[in-house]
């Protein structure tokens, strides 16, 4: 198993929460679609293979902030003329100076090892909106990647972990762990998508400690990466 790891850093990131109409609220990091998105425009592709599997690792604390801003746009059903656009203020909430170290497994890691390596991309790449742009760095490929395995029963990872992954979550002074619900989980092409999931982090990005879950085919999977530390893949 290889397994590539690259960064990506911006002044400003939003990762817009479908269910929120009057304010845009945002998830508090990239989404496993906005991520798929991103490497999938590095690539030239509209979509990712199903069999694609990546880990998130917060660089930064997530610290977000409301802005009102004068969005311009179109109507759909007022035809042409002066009615057919709009400029309204609008208040977003956006992510401030994100900073991401992403993992990626999958078919496509000589491709996007050459791309990232070159600093080239075929589509722009942004966090989660057009006018947060982002230039993703390779850090390096590590090869012989293999499972974690439990200490006494309990890991420790550097990554955001699937809710389902968790049995028990083992509590750290010093650390604030948040959970967020509902985030979609696969994009068909085309603004369809298919299925949610829960998310665990720590805010500050530390590590989490915890019993992980028994299921007989998890989506998930937890690897030892030098350097690194566990790692959850999904």
């Amino acid at each position: 198993m290889s397994l590539v790891i690259f960064e990506t850093r911006g002044c400003l990131a939003h990762f817009r929460r479908p269910d929120t109409l009057g304010t845009h609220a945002t998830y508090p990091f990239i989404t496993r679609t906005a991520l798929h998105g991103l490497i999938a425009s590095v690539l030239g592709r509209e979509t990712l293979p199903d069999t694609t599997r990546c880990g998130i690792r917060l660089l930064s604390p997530v610290h977000s902030v409301t802005q009102e801003l004068s969005l311009h746009g179109k109507t759909w059903t007022a035809g042409s003329g002066a009615e057919a656009t709009f400029s309204r203020p609008t208040a977003i909430e956006l992510l401030v100076n994100p900073a991401y170290r992403l993992f990626y497994d999958g078919e496509l890691a000589e491709e996007l090892v050459q791309r990232l390596a070159k600093s080239r991309s075929h589509y722009h790449t942004y966090l989660g909106t057009a006018y947060c742009l982002t230039v993703p760095r390779l850090v390096r490929v590590v090869d012989g990647v293999h499972p974690a395995t439990p200490d006494r029963g309990e890991l420790e990872s550097t990554t955001v972990i699937p809710a389902a992954a968790v049995e028990r979550l083992r509590s750290q002074a010093g650390r604030q762990y948040a959970r967020v619900g509902g985030m979609l989980y696969q994009h068909l092409g085309r603004r369809r998508f298919r299925g949610t999931i829960n998310l665990l982090y720590e805010v500050q990005g530390q590590p989490i400690r915890f019993a992980p879950a028994k299921m007989a085919e998890p989506f998930w999977q937890f690897v030892h990466v030098p350097d690194e530390g566990v790692i959850c893949l999904w």
